[in-house]
């Protein structure tokens, strides 16, 4: 099978995380999306970052009525930072016959040389990189890893976790940013 990755905080999950998940599912004829939480991010501040076992159960609500979407613990497990290398190698053992892409923004290209063994990484996974069709792509040519990404054009959506917990905490409507089913749940916890 060829899984698409979803990795993030969820902090919380929203309608761009959908959106993305769902192009990509049809633009590169994926056979599911795994969604990951992520446990411990080795390069983010954990300070406003809901426990993760919530951040899974919200997630899971979200994408339940999706059949091609599926949720993993796996990058939740790790005690220490969730490095995707470590990641990879947990999938691969746990399903050795199926092919990965992560999917990911076009704002981890000039970062990617910064993860943890990253030639190993695009060495033994595929990366889909959503990109905005306006963006000039040949300000990434000189990076020595740019062929072995794939591109999906996608308009932006705009829309981010952290935007959404402002929202909330103003009080404003969020009903057009994240899936309908979790959103009084979200009300709740970040209001509170």
């Amino acid at each position: 099978m060829k899984i698409g990755l979803l990795g993030g905080s969820f902090n919380p999950v929203h309608n761009g995380h959908i959106e993305l998940a769902q192009t990509a599912l049809d633009s590169f004829k994926l056979d599911k999306i795994l969604f990951l939480p992520s446990g411990n991010h080795p390069l983010k501040n954990h300070s406003n970052i809901l426990p993760a076992e919530i951040r899974y159960d919200l997630t899971k609500k979200a994408i339940a009525s999706n059949t091609h979407f599926e949720i993993s613990r796996l990058d939740m497990e790790a005690e220490t930072p969730s490095y995707t290398k470590l990641l990879v190698m947990r999938l691969n053992n746990s399903f050795p016959q199926d092919e990965f892409y992560f999917i990911a923004g076009s704002d981890i290209i000039s970062e990617l040389n910064k993860w943890h063994d990253y030639k190993w990484v695009l060495d033994n996974i595929e990366f889909i990189i959503a990109h905005r069709p306006d963006i000039d792509r040949s300000v990434w040519n000189e990076l020595e890893y740019i062929d072995k990404l794939h591109f999906m054009e996608m308009e932006p959506v705009d829309i981010s976790s952290t935007m959404i917990r402002e929202m909330i905490a103003k009080g404003d409507d969020i009903s057009l940013l994240v899936p309908a089913n979790i959103k009084k749940e979200l009300i709740s916890i970040y209001s509170g």
